[in-house]
């Protein structure tokens, strides 16, 4: 199964290179290349991931890998990675209400 990148995608993954790179640029590069090897390795099994609520399609679902949502479309043929973005997994169960 081929998988394909949005622009959005794409420009998250450089962003993210970059801001790693101001730390360390090898590790950078290394940790970009292996993020998109992962998502690659993990979208083989598209249905692996769960349907995206805000689409509530069948075809579009999300995976959090390493802090990341990545919401995917399933095609006959391909995966298209619409968006990756950081997750933040908030627990509401901390929060004190006065």
């Amino acid at each position: 199964m081929k998988v394909n990148f949005s622009l959005d995608s794409k420009e998250f993954i450089l962003e993210l290179k970059n801001h790693i790179s101001k730390d360390n640029p090898s590790r950078a590069k290394q940790y970009t290349l292996k993020l998109v090897s992962r998502i690659k390795d993990m979208l083989q099994h598209p249905y692996i991931g769960k349907v995206n609520t805000t689409f509530d399609e069948d075809t579009i679902r999300e995976i959090i890998l390493d802090g990341m949502k990545i919401i995917y479309k399933i095609y006959p043929n391909s995966i298209a990675i619409l968006m990756i973005y950081r997750y933040i997994d908030f627990d509401e169960s901390n929060i004190e209400i006065e």
